[in-house]
């Protein structure tokens, strides 16, 4: 059964306000779980370290990452045992992207994902820091179980996880067209995760044509949490907020409680609506197929998926 999204169940306004950081897993806790290159070749090869987070090669001298992590030209990217260093910056004006360009070359670099058939996709994603935390239970539930674990320790390490793209949407002036993802312990794919602090700026990657494509990039997650209407505030990785306060943007606001799980979910700037844009700093064309039009029903999902806080 497809699961309640926690954002069309209350405002989205709990976004992660600090940089995100590790993906945090369902079915472990296990700080050394996906910590090497799943070699399948879905995406890791081309994540990058960019200060304290990702960035992802994506042209033979350009990365790309997340506007909010900010950075300085001059700065180092760390990439395929080699380092780099910043020459120029560019800011999207329309999304919390920025290009950086480096000097030197890359001997590889992500291909994009064009079109616009992201929804329904399974995807990787890929991250560093937090490790899972204490369980997140509800009392008085019925049952009362665990809902969710809190944001564990950051170590900074890198990990992969998967997802599955529920929806894509407009969330407005300044973020623009976003990937939709749920924390669903239903989804039935292994290693289904969701984002913490830290994790702002990592690569998500969805096939096409047989062949990986970034389609993603890292922006927030639904986290900002409370077990009573005025208790203290705490940030977890949420598979069912059902029986918690969840804040809405005007005050913590109950989740109703109900026999499927109404998931937390995480945000990752497009790419494919991006393209024209990247294309015009990186000079590599953009693909004629590639569609970026959005119908204008996705504006009325805008008004109530609005992002307040961000990873």
């Amino acid at each position: 059964m497809k699961p309640t999204l926690l954002f069309s169940a209350v405002l989205l306004a709990g976004l992660a306000s600090q940089p995100a950081q590790a993906v945090i897993f369902l079915s472990t806790g296990d700080p050394t779980h996906n910590t090497t290159d799943p070699g399948d070749g879905s995406g890791w090869q081309y994540e990058g370290k960019w200060g304290g987070v990702l960035g992802t090669a994506i042209a033979p001298n350009y990365f790309l990452t997340a506007k909010h992590v900010g950075g300085a030209v001059g700065g180092t990217f760390s990439y395929e045992g080699s380092s780099y260093t910043t020459v120029a910056k560019f800011d999207s004006p329309n999304t919390d992207l920025t290009l950086w360009q480096v000097s030197g070359t890359f001997s590889s670099y992500a291909p994009l994902f064009t079109g616009s058939g992201e929804t329904g996709q399974d995807l990787v994603v890929v991250g560093r820091g937090t490790q899972r935390g204490s369980a997140v239970t509800v009392s008085g539930a019925s049952p009362a179980d665990t809902r969710g674990w809190l944001w564990g320790t950051g170590d900074g390490v890198q990990r992969w996880g998967r997802g599955n793209v529920a929806d894509t949407s407009d969330f407005g002036t300044g973020l623009g067209q976003m990937l939709v993802v749920p924390f669903d312990r239903n989804s039935g794919l292994p290693d289904t995760v969701t984002l913490s602090t830290g994790d702002s700026g990592g690569g998500v990657f969805i096939q096409q044509g047989g062949v990986w494509k970034l389609a993603g990039i890292n922006y927030g997650v639904e986290s900002s949490f409370r077990t009573t209407a005025n208790g203290s505030t705490f940030n977890a990785a949420i598979f069912d907020a059902g029986g918690l306060y969840f804040d809405s943007g005007s005050g913590y606001q109950l989740v109703p409680d109900q026999a499927g799980d109404i998931p937390a979910s995480w945000v990752a700037t497009r790419v494919s609506s991006n393209l024209g844009w990247i294309g015009g700093i990186t000079g590599v064309p953009e693909p004629l197929e590639t569609t970026v039009a959005i119908g204008a029903g996705l504006a009325l999902f805008a008004l109530w998926r609005r992002v307040a806080r961000r990873n």
